[in-house]
């Protein structure tokens, strides 16, 4: 029960005892006044009629008319008259029942009066007896009707008081709540000042303190992340066109390749400058770097276009463009549009092209390729550039002989999708500390029968290509938080989400409409992956995504994650519970790159994950990391 409730019941049940009490009060007062008047005014009442019938000289006729009189005119419940003697007797008695007053009052009033007696004398002489009993009814009328009122008075006053209690209580309270808002907001790993001071004494300490922390995590987080700044500039950058450089680009490329795209593979583009000693002579040090700095804009421009793009000085006078998703027209006029660029710039320069020149080479890979044959038909294409003195540009591409139709693949896709041919398959993450699974990922395949079985990479860029992710996502989610899954239960499952569907303008709406129909009720814990370069570029609408999982109480974890970025404030936005790696990025690092990003990974609460962990020996280097958890071919040995 929070706070405010608590004080509010208290002082609730407070005040209502007082009025209550108030109430009884007043409420026994004016019963015991009421009967007190009744009974004195029946003392008073019996001596006029004790008069009145000794002046009948004992007759029966005139101690009737007396009794009968006097009954009539006043308020009486009995009124009897009995002879000295005996010989003669009369009782006039009211029995009727009261009206306007409940029967369950008249049991809680409970109004009893002692008959009052006296003797009727005549001179000397005792001629009888007359007994007289007030009638109660009156005061059962009057003391309802008081009841009543301050019934009434009790509602509208404890109305009031409530109401001004509850007002006062917010207002007292609303400090607390910027207090409990900044708590959770810190157990969430969400840098909140509150800069609101509270009035009150305690709570305006808590305040501060709570400040002084926040400020202090925030203030380590902005030191760890311009020392990983730092450290990713010095691992990973060129110091003079700021490019990557190869090695960022060998860490990159397994990321790249594996990259869902709609075409099916990419293009690496080589650029070769020749000339350079001749430049650094013409033109000194600072301006063939000024050179080298301008031609790495043209590079930037002219592929910006192409999402996921790499760009990377991978020597003095050599450049390597990764370009995913990009087919040989669009890479040859990139290529010629480069080539163009380098003209004018070497012209703005007074360079001579026949001295200072640039060869092109490009090879269009397939995702199946290994980074070796990458690399190597790479080089060819430049080398054949460097041969044709005409067009100094050669695009080499392999034809795959295997790739199926178009239409083939529609067919195919738009059936698993109707008839729900796809199949969960999970693959763990285990912790080497306990020995045991802490998650497993989730991927699916299409089993449609004989001809029609495909795993994930060979379906997704068809499906990209035809728009068809979106649908096939949500279906392989039903299968998901519809279907029972033994093996889920009370664990941890993961699912990473292909950059098509984040993209899919309809995703979030049917993702929202998914989880209000079937995840109220899972027996086991959700979380949902992004890639980190998607992250990057679209922190906004991951960020979306993000509160739409929380919302239903699910995690959030980054994957692919290769240090891209130059600030790590996105990762402070989206709070992610985890981040995945490729365990050669992490056993690349420096030991102060390797700190540098542990203290902003701890900051936020963020675990890191290593993936891709082939053997013994890179989880006994992971290990002297603090890394612990980790997936890939290493967890078939536990």
């Amino acid at each position: 029960m929070t706070l405010f409730k608590q004080m509010a019941l208290a002082l609730s049940l407070m005040i209502i005892t007082i009025l209550g009490s108030v109430m009884v009060i007043n409420y026994k007062t004016a019963k015991e006044d009421m009967v007190e008047s009744l009974y004195q005014t029946t003392v008073n009442n019996i001596s006029s009629l004790t008069n009145k019938i000794a002046q009948t000289g004992g007759e029966p006729v005139m101690i009737t008319s007396v009794i009968d009189s006097e009954f009539d005119s006043g308020y009486y419940k009995r009124i009897e008259f009995t002879s000295n003697d005996a010989s003669f007797s009369y009782k006039q008695e009211d029995n009727d029942p009261i009206e306007g007053v409940p029967a369950w009052f008249i049991d809680f009033a409970d109004i009893h009066l002692k008959p009052v007696k006296s003797d009727v004398t005549s001179g000397w002489n005792i001629i009888g007896k007359v007994t007289v009993e007030a009638d109660t009814a009156i005061v059962y009328e009057a003391l309802y009707q008081t009841f009543t009122k301050l019934l009434y008075l009790f509602v509208i006053f404890a109305t009031i008081s409530l109401s001004l209690l509850s007002i006062m209580l917010h207002f007292i309270l609303k400090p607390l709540k910027r207090i409990q808002h900044q708590a959770e907001a810190i157990l969430n790993n969400e840098f909140v000042i509150e800069t609101k001071e509270p009035y009150t004494t305690e709570f305006k300490e808590v305040s501060h303190a709570m400040n002084a922390m926040v400020k202090k995590v925030e203030e380590i987080f902005n030191k760890a992340n311009e020392a990983a700044q730092r450290n990713r500039e010095l691992l990973y950058n060129d110091p003079v066109t700021k490019l990557f450089n190869r090695r960022y680009l060998m860490l990159k490329l397994p990321e790249l390749l594996q990259l869902e795209t709609k075409n099916d593979g990419g293009c690496i583009m080589l650029i070769a400058l020749s000339g350079a000693e001749i430049l650094n002579k013409q033109l000194g040090r600072k301006e063939a770097d000024a050179f080298f700095c301008s031609l790495a804009d043209i590079f930037k421009e002219e592929s910006k276009s192409i999402d996921e793009h790499l760009i990377a000085r991978v020597n003095g006078t050599e450049f390597t463009l990764m370009l995913p998703d990009c087919e040989s027209f669009l890479s040859e006029s990139i290529s010629r549009n480069i080539f163009e660029s380098f003209l004018e710039l070497a012209d703005e320069y007074d360079i001579n092209t026949k001295e200072v020149y640039i060869n092109i080479g490009i090879y269009r890979y397939r995702p199946d390729v290994s980074i070796s044959d990458l690399l190597t038909r790479a080089d060819d294409a430049l080398i054949k550039a460097k041969a044709d003195e005409q067009k100094n540009i050669y695009v080499y591409e392999e034809n795959n002989h295997n790739a199926l139709p178009k239409e083939e693949w529609r067919a195919i896709l738009e059936e698993s999708i109707e008839k729900n041919y796809f199949s969960l398959k999970f693959w763990a993450t285990m912790d080497t500390q306990t020995k045991e699974i802490n998650h497993k990922v989730m991927t699916f395949t299409i089993d449609g029968g004989k001809d029609k079985h495909f795993y994930y990479g060979d379906f997704i860029a068809p499906a990209i290509n035809l728009g068809l992710v979106g649908k096939m996502y949500l279906v392989a989610l039903k299968n998901l938080l519809t279907i029972d899954h033994p093996e889920l239960k009370d664990s941890i499952c993961s699912i990473r989400l292909s950059n098509e569907f984040l993209k899919d303008t309809k995703a979030f709406d049917e993702l929202s409409t998914l989880f209000y129909l079937y995840a109220k009720k899972l027996n086991f814990k959700l979380y949902f992956e992004v890639s980190d370069s998607f992250a990057l570029h679209n922190t906004a609408t991951v960020k979306g995504f993000v509160d739409l999982f929380r919302k239903y109480n699910f995690g959030f974890g980054i994957n692919a994650f290769t240090g891209e970025s130059s600030d790590f404030n996105y990762l402070k936005e989206l709070n992610p519970e985890f981040i995945k790696a490729d365990v050669t990025f992490l056993l690349d690092q420096t030991e102060e790159s390797m700190n540098a990003l542990e203290v902003v990974t701890k900051s936020l609460g963020i675990e890191i994950i290593a993936s891709f962990v082939k053997d013994q020996e890179e989880l006994a280097a992971l290990q002297k990391l603090h890394i612990y958890k980790v997936q890939g071919p290493i967890t078939d040995s536990f």
